[in-house]
């Protein structure tokens, strides 16, 4: 276990040897370097920097897209931030909006679920709901492609991305989203595990409490980021 430098730790990711982290309890981004476990972190207050949007509400999930650039995702708003961390400076954000039949009513209703994990289909983004129901909502432009699918993303100008498709997941709640070699793997919460879209399951060590994110290490190790009031202790990295 490794202490993590932001407190309420929401989610996690890999930008090359970077390990990258967000929090839901402040705009804040922190990273550092890796190898085999953290080094010194750097934290930036995302709602500072050049370009930010005039809003960004909880920071609920964060994924590599390119070199220098991750991606967050926001919960209320619904809104994805893209971060260069060279600059640091905001490089684009995406307002995400939902009109589908028999999703709208409820991503209304719970602004506290609209999105806890996302993952990139080619010249989408697939947004992980995380209850009432717990599904996988498809957002772009243009036509679904279809079944979710792994791929690669090529953010557009930054503006609205509609919701294209959705589809239910068979697990109670879904609190982060990793996918490894074109598998998608779901972190539950409630159900105490991490699932593949076609229902293999792995049950999560025991002392794992309020799971929020999930990553895979460069050495290929499951890391786990717990929900905390100080982060102490946030930072699970499993053996294989």
């Amino acid at each position: 276990m490794y202490d993590a430098p932001i407190a309420e730790v929401s989610g996690a990711c890999f930008a090359g040897d970077r390990l990258v982290l967000v929090g839901d309890a402040e705009p804040t981004l922190a990273w550092a370097p890796w190898d085999g476990e953290p080094g010194d972190w750097t934290v930036i207050d995302v709602a500072g920097l050049p370009g930010a949007p005039a809003e960004t509400g909880q920071f609920e999930a964060v994924e590599h897209v390119a070199d220098d650039t991750v991606l967050i995702l926001c919960e209320e708003p619904a809104l994805l931030v893209a971060v260069d961390l060279a600059g640091p400076s905001v490089v684009g954000s995406w307002h995400l909006q939902v009109a589908l039949k028999g999703l709208s009513k409820s991503w209304r209703k719970d602004a506290n679920s609209h999105g806890e994990g996302m993952f990139f289909g080619d010249d989408r983004v697939y947004v992980v709901k995380e209850k009432k129901p717990a599904a996988i909502v498809e957002f772009g432009v243009g036509a679904s492609a279809g079944d979710p699918k792994p791929g690669t993303w090529t953010p557009p100008p930054s503006g609205d991305l509609h919701a294209l498709a959705w589809s239910e997941v068979d697990l109670p709640d879904v609190s982060d989203v990793c996918v490894v070699d074109g598998t998608v793997w779901l972190l539950s919460d409630q159900a105490r595990c991490r699932q593949t879209l076609t229902g293999e399951q792995v049950p999560l060590p025991k002392g794992i409490d309020k799971p929020e994110g999930l990553a895979r290490t460069p050495e290929g190790r499951w890391l786990v980021v717990v929900d905390n009031r100080d982060g102490r202790h946030a930072i699970w990295v499993l053996e294989p």
